[in-house]
């Protein structure tokens, strides 16, 4: 039976975009700052470390944990309209240290 796959890439500023709009969303904060880096951290599952310079200059790793951020790529892709398909498996990949897939496999129904 045939699959379909899918692999979405999310570079840097997309990952950090992602993760502070699910943060927003969820009602959670993060230190008032700018985030201005995003770390994947090697290994499975896939985790990201994102660094957020507050307004004292002090640098704050916030960590988000792979169905965090799973969860703010899912969701950055609705917010955009991209098409996921709900019944398909989802995981991450890490691509590079700033980079991250979300791979999508939808099986053929028999």
């Amino acid at each position: 039976m045939p699959s379909e796959v899918r692999q979405l890439l999310f570079k840097s500023r997309e990952i950090i975009v992602a993760i502070t709009e699910y943060f927003h969303r969820r009602g959670l904060n993060l230190p008032i700052g700018t985030a201005s880096r995003v770390t994947i951290v090697e290994g499975q599952p896939v985790q990201a470390s994102l660094d957020i310079v507050t307004d004292q200059g002090e640098t704050v790793a916030v960590e988000v944990n792979a169905e965090m951020l799973a969860a703010s790529l899912i969701l950055y892709c609705i917010n955009r309209k991209i098409p996921l398909p709900a019944d398909a498996d989802k995981r991450l990949q890490r691509i590079h240290e700033d980079s991250v897939a979300l791979v999508v496999v939808k099986r053929a129904k028999a």
